[in-house]
């Protein structure tokens, strides 16, 4: 089979990446790969993918949440084609709402409802974007074939550009990729492209090409479960319905009015479980057999009054858009879901799917093939059940990198468990951190397993550098602001920023070079025990057998986060730096599995001592 790798040198693992990867297209076959950062994965995925796919008319979906991965694609692509003559078309697809350059309709919040009232806009004819695109008489289509033409020809450009384009042009970004894709070779796109019924209906149902015709590559695979679940859950509370009803009664809309009523009254009768003591609550699934049936019953009539009140008063959004999606997805919930009640601003319900291979399953088994790679993809079997694949490929490739380039420390007497933790154990993690910064010519970046735990150990944190912290959700200009500070800390004295296991910093971020010198673990980031992931661990044990429910829902995610959060030390070949795992507990043998085969730890009792002598 031939191989379309556009650089000169392929390293050895790199070679096993591609010939697995080759194997599996070959033999339409799911493959999950443990492909850690340097190897390539990118070019990997797609070096053999073009190849077949170009001689067997198959599209690639490459799916990723990261949109400077889109970039990498986009690059990678257009090398191939000027390395091998090839005429490769690619679509850089993101959603909806981000390409979308409607005034108003562009600042509204998924949670306000923006995709219903995108979707109410085109059918009452409101949007001019939608309708220079489209057209609803012959003469709008006619006039919009001829205006959108010369976007039609725009592959292999990112979707920044195709929005300016489209922004100058006067027509809608999102349609103009989708009508793209009809001639493209590959899709960039993110998870729900691909594992959202409707939006990939939408997408290849107009396209012309069905789920057998699709090679997919799916990047940060370690993320699809967790992802596929979210995407299916969603809640509404007292404070919601009750602006709904306001908004209901305001369009003189009274069947949907007083139906919003019945909804606010089940829902409060489901909350009579709750009391001081008992914030929250499981639902058993024959007690919500009457807010379905009212659900039922009013969809329609609140459907209508959403489409009165946003043409009344010229809004864009509307709680009852809300309270329409919730209904929506309760009564097409999936087999395996949980419902619970809880009081927290206000008395609410949410609903948690607790299978993604309900979502993934089928998906996946229909695809022409398909690629799941990730850095931290381990234990390669556990992803593979939860999403439900049939007969996969499983495979772990080593590190590219120099091992003399990285040290691992596990240290062996402090820990973060609950029943140990005390203003003592805090002062003695304090004594750990200070002594291996000390140590570091350079930054340090101090991971806690909670912003609760950060806050009671920093105290007593006395390094003599300039500290940084990570605060409760930020906004996103705040946090690039601080990473930003924190990278010139690198290239002086060396400064600390402190941040969470399993937040944005933690696995989001690269620090190359000089950015980053040691990472410290601050104890394992266990989930906190909740109603949902008790549920979690109930329904893994039912299904996959004894021991798996608390393995792949509360110790897996956990080590994941602890490990892709030491991933930001070592990104490229010439980096050199220190990861120290500050707990006892991660050199306990029943963690070993969830560490790369070639990750090799040292045992300490002075872990300043060992950092210092390896700078």
């Amino acid at each position: 089979m031939k191989v379309y790798f556009p650089y000169e040198i392929v390293r050895d693992e790199q070679k096993k990446l591609i010939s697995d990867i080759a194997q599996a297209i070959n033999e339409n076959k799911v493959l999950f790969a443990h492909a850690p950062t340097g190897l390539g994965k990118t070019v990997s995925a797609l070096a053999p993918a073009i190849a077949y796919a170009l001689e067997q008319k198959k599209k690639i979906f490459f799916i990723t949440p990261k949109i400077s991965q889109h970039e990498i694609v986009l690059e990678t692509i257009n090398l191939m084609n000027e390395k091998f003559g090839l005429a490769i078309k690619a679509v850089d697809l993101v959603g909806r709402r981000s390409m979308c350059i409607d005034p108003m309709l562009s600042t509204i919040g998924y949670s306000s409802g923006f995709y219903e009232a995108c979707l109410k806009k085109k059918k009452s004819k409101q949007c001019q974007f939608f309708t220079n695109t489209k057209g609803y008489t012959i003469k709008q289509k006619n006039l919009a074939r001829k205006r959108k033409a010369p976007l039609l020809k725009e592959f292999n450009k990112s979707h920044e550009e195709i929005k300016e384009m489209c922004y100058v042009h006067e027509l809608c970004p999102y349609e103009i990729t989708l009508e793209l894709t009809r001639g493209a070779d590959v899709i960039i796109g993110d998870y729900f492209h691909l594992f959202n019924d409707e939006i990939r209906e939408g997408i290849i149902a107009q396209a012309g090409f069905g789920l057998g015709d699709v090679i997919a590559i799916i990047d940060e695979a370690h993320n699809l479960g967790t992802r596929l679940v979210d995407m299916l859950s969603c809640s509404i509370d007292i404070r919601e319905l009750e602006k709904s009803e306001k908004e209901a009664k305001n369009t003189g809309s009274f069947d949907a009015e007083f139906a919003i009523k019945d909804i606010t009254k089940e829902i409060e009768r489901l909350g009579g479980v709750l009391s001081l003591q008992r914030s929250s609550a499981v639902i058993p699934v024959e007690e919500l057999d009457m807010l379905k049936k009212i659900g039922r019953d009013a969809s329609e009539k609140i459907s209508l009054a959403a489409t009165k009140f946003i043409k009344k008063y010229d809004a864009q959004g509307a709680f009852l858009l809300k309270v329409e999606y919730f209904i929506n997805r309760l009564i097409r919930e999936k087999e395996h879901t949980l419902h619970v009640v809880e009081r927290k601003n206000s008395l609410g319900v949410s609903i948690n799917p607790l299978d993604a291979a309900e979502i993934s399953e089928n998906i996946l088994h229909k695809l022409s093939s398909a690629v799941l790679m990730s850095g931290t993809l381990l234990p390669l079997q556990m992803h593979a059940d939860i999403l439900g694949a049939r007969k996969p490929m499983l495979k772990e490739y080593l590190s590219p990198f120099p091992k003399e380039n990285r040290l691992n420390l596990f240290v062996d007497k402090t820990t973060t468990k609950y029943s140990d933790r005390s203003n003592e154990q805090y002062k003695e993690i304090a004594s750990e951190i200070n002594a291996v910064v000390s140590k570091v010519p350079g930054n340090t970046i101090v991971f806690f397993p909670s912003f609760e735990l950060l806050e009671k150990i920093s105290p007593y944190l006395t390094t003599g550098r300039k500290m940084l912290k990570q605060e409760r959700e930020m906004k996103n200009d705040d946090k690039h602001k601080l990473i930003h500070d924190f990278k010139l800390l690198g290239s002086s004295f060396g400064g600390v920023l402190l941040a969470v296991s399993g937040g944005s910093i933690a696995e989001g971020v690269d620090f190359p070079g000089e950015h980053l010198s040691c990472a410290i673990i601050v104890g394992i980031p266990f989930a906190k025990v909740s109603i949902y992931t008790d549920a979690m661990i109930r329904f893994f044990e039912q299904k996959f057998g004894s021991g798996k429910g608390f393995e792949y829902a509360y110790t897996a995610p956990a080590i994941s986060k602890a490990v892709q959060a030491a991933g930001r030390v070592i990104r490229t070949e010439t980096d050199k730096g220190v990861c120290v795992f500050l707990d006892k507990r991660f050199s306990e043998e029943k963690y070993r599995k969830f560490f790369p085969k070639d990750f090799v730890a040292t045992k300490t009792m002075n872990s300043g001592k060992n950092v210092g002598e390896f700078f």
